[in-house]
């Protein structure tokens, strides 16, 4: 009885450390080994409202200080770099709100506080000196802040495999950090990195910015003993998964899940072209039909009724459609 009534205890203490959950007014706290925990916002549970967020939108400065009070950024050092390489060097409209950005060719530049949470998850293997490889490195934003991170002595190989964005992240990064440029700390190659680049290996750090259908084993023979390897997996229209493997010194192999995500699919440069091409089209079509409706079958058709792209290519290939595309 004795030992039945010390479990049933230390259950309800285990309970009481990890798994309580508080209300407090509108906000949700977690007790979580005795401290009070606050969720993470913006977006969750506990999101700020539209005119609090507004605050942090105006300037950098206010961008990392956000990131640094909503937990996304836990060391010093990420938000110090963060106050060092301003956003809007790397997109141009409404740079400081925390959502992704399209870049161009189906390609986005990742929300701050995604870039934040890699960054902090990376933070003991983006050490000064450390050698780094991203995949899909885009407007070469988080890059950037990497070869801050590793300092001099370190180098950052971004991989790009559509040309524009490649060149166009280059002229990004020498708007304010030519010097990371004419250092060699950072490299931007325009290369398709889903095979990664093995000749400039073994790396500290590899992370991709691209979702790869499987977990991708054949970049592990790229990572250092004591590496990380930081990959979104999932296959397109399915849940995705920001996976981690960390390469030990003895070269054993951990894994795990840290949490969901959303990041574009991995795709050949000529099909995310296409796409891109297709996506513009249709966007066009729907605007011309918003104001211009379309004849079919004698039934009047609007941008309502192309709200998929399916519906639009069926309607495309339709003999009966009348009027003009």
């Amino acid at each position: 009885m004795l030992t039945m009534n010390l479990n049933l205890f230390c259950i309800a203490a285990l309970c009481f450390l990890y798994n309580i959950e508080v209300n407090e007014g509108k906000k949700k706290w977690r007790i979580c080994a005795g401290k009070y925990k606050q969720r993470r916002g913006p977006f969750g549970d506990n999101s700020m409202n539209q005119k609090s967020l507004y605050r942090y939108r105006d300037n950098n400065t206010n961008m990392a200080n956000y990131l640094r009070d909503w937990k996304y950024i836990q060391w010093e050092r990420v938000r110090e770099v963060f106050l060092k390489v301003d956003r809007k060097d790397f997109v141009y409209d409404m740079p400081y709100q925390d959502i992704p950005k399209h870049l161009g060719y189906c390609s986005w530049i990742s929300s701050p506080h995604t870039v934040a949470h890699i960054l902090d998850l990376c933070y003991l293997n983006l050490h000064r000196g450390a050698k780094v490889l991203e995949i899909g490195s885009g407007s070469g934003y988080m890059a950037t802040l990497m070869a801050h991170l590793v300092g001099p002595k370190g180098h950052v190989t971004g991989l790009e495999h559509m040309i524009d964005i490649c060149i166009e992240s280059i002229a990004n990064i020498s708007l304010n950090h030519i010097g990371l440029i004419e250092n060699q700390t950072i490299d931007i190659i325009h290369k398709d990195g889903r095979n990664g680049h093995a000749e400039g290996g073994p790396y500290d750090c590899i992370i991709a910015s691209c979702a790869y259908p499987e977990w991708p084993t054949h970049l592990e023979d790229q990572l250092a003993n004591g590496g990380r390897l930081v990959v979104p997996v999932g296959r397109e229209g399915e849940l995705q998964n920001l996976t981690i493997m960390d390469k030990l010194l003895k070269g054993t192999k951990y894994w795990f899940v840290e949490e969901h995500c959303s990041f574009e699919p991995l795709m050949y440069a000529d099909q995310q072209e296409k796409r891109f091409i297709a996506n513009q089209h249709f966007a066009t079509v729907s605007d011309q039909l918003s104001t211009t409706p379309l004849v079919l079958d004698q039934h009047w058709i609007n941008s309502e009724a192309l709200s998929d792209k399916s519906a639009y290519q069926r309607l495309k290939n339709s003999s009966d459609m009348q009027g003009s595309w």
